[in-house]
């Protein structure tokens, strides 16, 4: 029997390398008419094009949307595809895109919110013709036959999809790396990873390839890439945008633990007014309409463009990890900048550390015991190195568990004691669902009685990290969880780059509790890290994503962040 299974794993494994090999074939076959086409607009005026420069510009006639087009999928051809590169894209739909173009022209000024501007979209995220892999080989089985819901409303209000941006195989890592299209990389250094799940789209982004990304977000996916690349990121309320019609990396698409903390679609963009304008062009009837979970919430531009005087919380740390100097100045000039601008900022005291919110997310995502959900979604793929410790720690006997606690750090001693090898029972799942409700219900009263408009506070505590890095730091991304946790809207901004004297992580001058293995990795990290970008995150409640999106757009207007990456043209 034994002997049958292993034949069978290696037939498996053979027919999904000849897929991957099908699929790269496919790719490099296919043939994109538009780049052959001349344009007349210079390489630096398109990197200046936001999403709402594009579309002001082809409604006043000023821009055309076929040649805008051309020049910017030549752009992806030359910087997002480019495996020496940043290797940010998975699959390319320049034709589509001029051809969809061409059609905006004939409506002119009747065409719709996003007219004309050029988007990727995430691997994952459903689109016709194209394969939604979540970075997975036994899903280039077939390509997706409809668009998803978001990406039919978006075709509606006129966005062009140009390419699809890379993820992680499985889609749980900060790190866009699989077997089928390698590994992405930083534009600021190529060193570095862009993040994940959402780390070609951050990438294509930050070179300008695209103005605006359409996105995931269910553990900061959209917020990480964002802040490892400098650009803007935007997590809506976790029900407010649909999600129908787009693909989950587990088998069969089933993705229990997208009940208590579901997956959000949102936008990377350049600016927070391109957020805003994602957000106008898709919480409108079409999509409440389809999906009947979506509440009807049209996008309130009045409410995003005031300019009333705010009251903003604050706080440094989570307790669990500590963030670097950069992180720390970062906001602590945010904070004095929206000060001297006249809002109000004021400490706030999280309700719960990381250690319990870290803590709770590993037991809820981990309830079934010995990533077992994961492995599935493989069906017989081998798995990328990246996920090695944290599949050694889920397999770890339980009676392991408990003398290995005793021996290693507390902070993954506690990680350790927030899973067990075979699952956990019923009874205490419900006790994880009943401590989440609770942390949610805290984080409110606690927003409430402060009297505070948002919270503020470090997006990450570390720069980008060197590839191959991120499944060792998992706990590093604590500050993104949170939000997904609450089912807020968050975002993130970038507002500083990294000194060259802040390229260290002092372990002396941390908590007790935090003098370990992970600040040993965080100092390696930190090395060789200036001139990367960091950014500030900004949370509000549930609802409230207008007042999220207006809070950013001060942050953004006060610090006025302008740095641009160089590395990937070199």
């Amino acid at each position: 029997l034994l002997a049958f299974r292993k034949k069978e794993k290696e037939d498996r494994q053979l027919e999904l390398r000849k897929w991957i090999v099908r699929a790269r074939r496919e790719r490099a076959e296919k043939q994109h008419f538009c780049l052959e086409k001349a344009t007349d607009l210079k390489e630096n005026d398109v990197e200046w094009l936001t999403a709402t420069e594009t579309r002001g510009l082809i409604e006043s006639g000023d821009l055309d949307p076929s040649d805008h087009v051309v020049r910017l999928a030549k752009r992806c051809r030359q910087y997002g595809r480019d495996e020496r590169r940043a290797n940010a894209i998975t699959e390319e739909f320049y034709d589509e895109a001029f051809e969809a173009a061409e059609k905006i022209k004939v409506n002119g000024k009747k065409g719709g919110v996003l007219a004309g501007v050029p988007i990727s979209v995430k691997d994952c995220i459903g689109l016709k013709g194209a394969y939604s892999t979540g970075g997975l080989a036994c899903r280039l089985q077939r390509r997706d036959t409809e668009d998803s819901l978001i990406i039919q409303v978006l075709k509606s209000a006129g966005a062009l999809p140009l390419c699809r941006g890379n993820v992680p195989q499985i889609m749980m890592i900060p790190e866009s790396v699989n077997h089928i299209y390698g590994r992405s990389r930083n534009p600021w250094n190529l060193r570095r990873t862009p993040g994940g799940s959402s780390g070609g789209d951050g990438a294509l982004v930050a070179m300008r390839c695209v103005p605006l990304a359409i996105c995931s977000d269910v553990a900061g996916s959209i917020r990480i890439p964002a802040a490892f690349c400098g650009v803007t990121g935007f997590k809506p309320t976790s029900t407010r945008v649909s999600n129908k019609g787009n693909m989950r990396p587990r088998k069969n698409n089933k993705a229990g633990t997208s009940v208590p903390i579901p997956a959000a679609v949102g936008p990377v963009a350049l600016t927070v007014d391109d957020c805003a304008l994602f957000m106008k062009a898709v919480c409108v009837p079409e999509m409440y309409d389809t999906d009947l979970n979506i509440p009807r919430l049209p996008f309130d531009t009045t409410a995003y463009q005031s300019t009333k005087r705010l009251k903003i919380g604050y706080f440094f740390t989570d307790g669990w990890f500590e963030p670097c100097g950069t992180a720390k100045r970062g906001l602590q000039e945010t904070i004095d900048a929206l000060t001297k601008a006249g809002n109000e900022c004021v400490p706030f005291e999280p309700p719960t550390d990381g250690w319990f919110s870290y803590g709770l997310l590993v037991s809820i995502n981990g309830a079934e015991g010995n990533f077992r959900s994961y492995k599935e979604a493989l069906e017989d793929e081998t798995i990328i190195p990246e996920y090695n410790t944290l599949v050694t720690a889920s397999d770890m006997p339980n009676w392991l568990r408990w003398i290995a606690r005793k021996v290693i750090d507390k902070r993954r001693g506690h990680l350790l004691s927030c899973t067990r090898s075979g699952g956990v029972s019923v009874w205490d799942l419900w006790q994880e669902m009943a401590a989440l409700l609770q942390m949610r219900s805290d984080w409110s009263d606690a927003f409430r009685n402060a009297g505070i408009d948002a919270v503020l506070h470090p997006a990450l505590p570390l720069p980008a990290m060197p590839h191959g890095l991120s499944g060792n730091l998992t706990s590093a991304f604590s500050y993104m969880f949170l939000a997904n946790m609450l089912l807020w809207p968050a975002g993130v901004v970038p507002v500083t780059l990294v000194q060259e004297e802040e390229q260290v992580y002092p372990k002396g001058e941390l908590p007790d509790n935090q003098r370990d293995y992970l600040a040993d990795l965080a100092a390696v990290v930190m090395h060789g890290s200036a001139g990367l970008p960091m950014s500030v995150a900004v949370m509000t409640p549930a609802f409230q994503d207008e007042k999220c999106l207006s809070v950013m757009k001060e942050v953004e207007r006060v610090i006025g962040f302008s740095a641009r990456p160089t590395a990937y043209k070199e």
